[in-house]
């Protein structure tokens, strides 16, 4: 995933509002009292989220499946507090090192095995301190269904023109990505991705983060930081790890 066309993400999530979900995690970790020493994040990509993190956090693990993706995170920036780390986020192990864990952007629904799911929390809860925070969110049911859906979507920016065909059974979406990217000469590259997502219902995933053993699970909208709504697109989760 994104291997062929990581050099264009920054361009395609113009309208990605980082800086606020940034300040809507920074405000949790003020409500839980969380220590601001070491923060890990999952499917960091080229860390346009965890930028704004390197001065909040004294140690910043930022881990991709994608060598590309963190190549690009590593031209990008020269932070001495940050450690790259190009692994499975459901594999990881790194027992009760970490204050804050952060998994954002529908990295959830790209775990489309709910097996493999709970794997993913249960390693979190593991690599966790006690009282850590964990900060995840997922693509609503209505994105998912409603917008995502069987639809067909046609964009164009700058020098980049793509096509968007998704495909929507059982709860599962694939998506098949057409882009075209002007080179120098006028001529267009085009770059093919297919990837996959999963539609999980709120009480589901609830259900796996607290059979996991976290407590104090909370929701969000997280493109307003308030209640949940029916049209609402990312619901933000957050969970304390039991002391």
């Amino acid at each position: 995933m994104y291997e062929d066309f990581s050099y264009i993400y920054d361009k395609l999530s113009f309208d990605i509002d980082y800086q606020g979900y940034a300040e809507n995690i920074l405000n949790l970790v003020d409500k839980y009292n969380i220590n601001r020493k070491n923060m890990l994040e999952l499917a960091a990509g080229s860390g346009m989220l965890t930028k704004y993190f390197f001065d909040e956090f004294e140690n910043i693990d930022a881990l991709d499946i994608s060598p590309d993706m963190l190549n690009v995170f590593a031209n990008k920036y020269d932070i001495d507090n940050v450690n790259l780390i190009y692994y499975d986020m459901v594999e990881f192990e790194n027992p009760n090192n970490y204050d804050l864990i952060v998994i954002l952007l529908d990295s959830i629904n790209y775990v489309t095995d709910p097996k493999e799911l709970e794997k993913l929390f249960e390693n979190c809860y593991k690599n966790l301190k006690d009282g850590g925070l964990l900060v995840f969110d997922i693509n609503s049911e209505y994105k998912m269904k409603e917008v995502f859906g069987s639809n067909c979507y046609v964009y164009e920016y700058e020098d980049i023109f793509y096509t968007w065909d998704n495909f929507y059974k059982d709860d599962l979406i694939d998506m098949h990505l057409n882009f075209f990217v002007e080179k120098e000469n006028g001529s267009y590259e085009r770059i093919y991705e297919y990837q996959q997502e999963r539609a999980y219902s709120i009480d589901d995933v609830t259900k796996i983060v607290k059979q996991t053993g976290f407590r104090d699970i909370k929701t969000y909208d997280e493109d307003d930081f308030g209640d949940l709504k029916a049209d609402t697109l990312r619901v933000l989760f957050s969970a304390v790890k039991g002391r």
